[in-house]
């Protein structure tokens, strides 16, 4: 980023940032659409403040669509760690099913800060890694840093810090979701208990 973007209202970037991601991946949504669905969450659900709001939103949207822009330099060349994870897994010699798993962890981690943390092919590397640990499968010699067809940013001990700090964030997001489905396991269980001692009459 060049400049912050502090000055303006976070649902006003994140709903510019929705409409040129929608422009630069394969999910095209329309600028009405995306107006509608920022306006809805600004109004808290209310559906008819927010269809009565629509047009404000598609003039901040094309306002700071530009500004967003500017801040990334137009760079809008996106590399995800899918196309990564495609190209290391039959370099190495890994299983299709180890490849499918990497990528689900790529999927689970972009709800997370980890795709903003880690270049792509840190994130891929790392999702590899994890992937075989989980399924134990281990490479037959070499390492996914030796590979011919895609260069990790790092090199030597500094490539492979960044990809164990890359695990153990993946570690840390799945050991948090376990908490909380344990949690939400235990709360509907008490409210369950609960209605069974005082049922209603």
């Amino acid at each position: 980023m060049r400049q912050s973007l502090s000055r303006y209202h976070p649902y006003e970037v994140a709903g510019a940032c929705v409409l040129l991601a929608s422009k630069v991946e394969e999910n095209k949504r329309g600028l009405k659409d995306i107006a509608l669905a920022c306006s809805f969450v600004a109004m808290k659900g209310h559906a008819k403040e927010a269809a009565d709001e629509r047009e404000k939103w598609e003039r901040v949207l094309k306002r700071l669509e530009i500004t967003v822009l500017e801040n990334c330099c137009f760079d809008m060349d996106i590399v995800h760690p899918y196309g990564i994870i495609d190209t290391l897994a039959p370099e190495f010699g890994i299983p299709a099913y180890i490849g499918k798993s990497a990528t689900a962890v790529i999927n689970d981690s972009m709800r997370t800060h980890i795709c903003l943390l880690y270049r792509p092919e840190v994130a891929a590397v790392a999702a590899l890694y994890f992937a075989m640990e989980v399924h134990g499968f281990a490479l037959n010699g070499g390492s996914l840093f030796e590979s011919r067809r895609i260069r990790i940013p790092a090199a030597g001990a500094a490539a492979a810090r960044l990809v164990d700090e890359c695990i153990v964030d993946f570690v840390d997001f799945y050991r948090r979701e376990a908490d909380s489905e344990r949690e939400a396991h235990r709360q509907q269980a008490k409210s369950s208990a609960a209605v069974v001692a005082h049922p209603s009459h």
